[in-house]
């Protein structure tokens, strides 16, 4: 790459400084012939004009000697050579019959095969004055009419242009040794330019190679803030992305086989027991006291039933994660869904001898939500900490409003969780004692769950910090519903 580029900067600067020396050098040559031809006539112009209007007056003038008007006009020219620009090597001076056009004297030996007449020797036959020339014309001239002794004849000035080749012959060497230095210039300015370009964009290829192959740590240096620093700025936070989303795609299918295999050992549990036992009454049939029949067949409902309740998270959180779960929404008392859910699990947790407080404030404002759907998360905050406080625990439930938010919390004094694990609570499958969990029929979604919940009605469920064992679990709601919330709380 660095090589093809190269090539392409060096014939850029070569057509750049070629083309920019042929225009200047057109344009300076053309205005050089210009100005040539505009001084050529001004000075003439002047020379015939009134302010030598002796000069006019003594070729028109008759002399006692003007046996030979023509030698005399040629006597008048040469005293006024200067004026007239005359140097007889370039610009020479010639008497023409201002009838035929022929040649009767002059400054020098007219061209051989004589003067040809030109537009401006046509126009001073005419009577007119002739001062026009073209600018692609290898010569300038000028004719005037004059009459002297009652005969016409032309003044007719020739300049050879030898002077502006001359001039432009310098100019065109000058250009061209302008034009071999910019190309030197060019040469070296390609090099600087392939540095300071070539090499970051060398960089990113060498960069973008290493994220095909699929290796994401190389970070570029940005060592300017022009648009290639923009790009390696956008090509490291390309990469940076790129690793992260890997790393998310990895994760996720670690938690695809994680779920896989979770499912299988969870589902493989009941159903071993279902076949085990309805082997058992199949093989002993009429052997078996009625007493065990009945246990076995309470023990095949009770695994049916915990297949069930396997299978109806496993479909809620199916339906959350397709976006088919819609809410049902209504309004109720927040207090009230509280205050339900406290008299819901008074029982159980009496059965493990909890003591459960609810410290549940006045005038705690209605709320818009799915009823049974916040039912559900209190429930499952609740009867986690009912079930993972060892007998005899303390459980206390409070609620509150802060801002346009009414939240519940519910604090325990049970095994509570690691510190490296409080990041994964909420995660599917995940289980803080996982032989306890396995006994009571959970297998870690219930807080899953519970936390689409929330985040469908914009609210949150989190941990608070606690410096006494146990743990202390925070659901927020708003009040006015999702998507019409007007802060986020505290």
């Amino acid at each position: 790459m660095r090589r093809n580029l190269h090539i392409k900067l060096v014939l850029i600067m070569v057509l750049l400084i070629v083309s920019l020396m042929v225009v200047v050098g057109a344009f300076l040559m053309n205005s050089v012939t210009g100005y040539y031809i505009n001084d050529f006539y001004q000075q003439l112009a002047d020379a015939f004009g009134q302010d030598n209007a002796d000069f006019v007056r003594d070729l028109q003038t008759v002399t006692q000697d003007d046996e030979d008007a023509a030698a005399m006009l040629e006597e008048v020219l040469s005293a006024y050579a200067g004026i007239l620009g005359v140097d007889r090597r370039n610009r020479n001076f010639f008497v023409l019959d201002g009838v035929t056009g022929r040649c009767l004297g002059g400054s020098a030996n007219p061209p051989e095969g004589g003067i040809a007449v030109t537009p401006n020797i046509s126009a001073a036959l005419l009577g007119e004055e002739g001062f026009d020339s073209s600018v692609t014309a290898d010569y300038m001239d000028a004719a005037i009419p004059i009459t002297r002794g009652g005969h016409p004849y032309i003044i007719y000035i020739l300049d050879s242009r030898e002077t502006v080749r001359s001039l432009n012959a310098e100019m065109f060497s000058l250009i061209m040794e302008a034009l071999a230095l910019g190309l030197v210039i060019s040469i070296l300015l390609s090099f600087l330019l392939s540095k300071t370009m070539v090499d970051p964009l060398q960089r990113l290829t060498d960069g973008i190679e290493q994220v095909a192959q699929g290796d994401f740590s190389r970070k570029l240096e940005i060592t300017s803030s022009d648009e290639i620093g923009q790009l390696t700025e956008s090509f490291n936070a390309m990469a940076q992305q790129l690793e992260t989303n890997i790393a998310e795609l990895e994760r996720a299918e670690q938690q695809r086989k994680d779920f896989v295999a979770n499912v299988s050992h969870e589902l493989r549990t009941p159903l071993t027991n279902i076949k085990s036992y309805a082997e058992t009454l199949a093989d002993g049939v009429g052997d078996l006291p009625a007493e065990m029949e009945h246990r076995f067949l309470g023990v095949i409902l009770n695994e049916s039933d915990r297949m069930t309740h396997i299978l109806q998270d496993l479909l809620t959180l199916s339906r959350f994660d397709s976006g088919r779960s819609e809410l049902r929404l209504t309004v109720f008392p927040f207090a009230k869904a509280v205050d339900d859910t406290y008299q819901a699990v008074l029982m159980d947790a009496q059965n493990h001898a909890h003591t459960v407080e609810l410290r549940l404030p006045e005038n705690l404002p209605q709320v818009r939500a799915d009823r049974e759907r916040i039912m559900q998360v209190m429930m499952n905050i609740v009867s986690n900490a009912i079930k993972y406080t060892p007998d005899g625990g303390r459980i206390a439930l409070s609620a509150g409003q802060s801002g346009d938010r009414v939240w519940m919390e519910v604090d325990d004094n049970g095994i509570g969780i690691p510190e490296s694990d409080r990041g994964r609570i909420f995660e599917r499958f995940y289980r803080v004692d996982k032989a306890r969990s396995r006994q009571s029929g959970g297998m870690g979604l219930g807080l899953s769950i519970a936390q689409e919940i929330m985040k469908q009605h914009e609210g949150r469920l989190y941990l608070v910090d606690k410096l006494e064992p146990g743990l202390t679990i925070r659901m927020e709601l708003p009040v006015l519903g999702p998507g019409e919330e007007a802060g986020h709380g505290e």
